[in-house]
């Protein structure tokens, strides 16, 4: 009787750390942003998690600023968890790190969302922007003007 104890124990606790791991698999979102005209600035990309979230400035999950030296650029997350996310991005030309809009808050810098999705007059919403990680990840994200 004994001995089925400590083989149901081990079952148990293999189980468990399997179960575990698949849980904490951590990926990788490479991102290739297409479009730029100019090679200068820098961009500035905001990865979100939540919809509630979703462009709100300092409500982002990662930030990353990458040096824009060529036409096409490429900027990667690491140890995402498995998740829905979206993204949104700009080309900071002149490094300010603000996105540079006009009289009507339009952004007169490039801008770039996940899935391309945008609106000419309105914010695109979560569902049409987000995206899930499941798996290392590689989108590509093209520049509006």
């Amino acid at each position: 009787m004994p001995m089925k104890k400590y083989r149901f124990t081990f079952i148990f606790l293999f189980v468990c750390i399997v179960l575990s791991h698949a849980y904490a698999q951590k990926y990788s979102l490479t991102i290739a942003i297409e479009g730029a005209k100019q090679a200068r600035g820098k961009m500035q990309i905001g990865l979100f998690d939540k919809e509630d979230d979703f462009l709100v400035k300092g409500a982002e999950f990662k930030v990353l600023t990458v040096a824009v030296d060529s036409l096409s650029t490429q900027a990667r997350f690491n140890d995402l968890p498995l998740g829905k996310y979206a993204i949104s991005l700009y080309h900071d030309l002149d490094s300010s790190g603000e996105i540079n809009r006009n009289f009507i808050g339009i952004p007169v810098e490039p801008y770039g969302i996940s899935n391309d999705a945008w609106h000419l007059l309105s914010a695109p919403r979560w569902e049409e922007a987000s995206f899930v990680v499941d798996t290392d990840k590689f989108i590509v994200i093209h520049l509006k003007h």
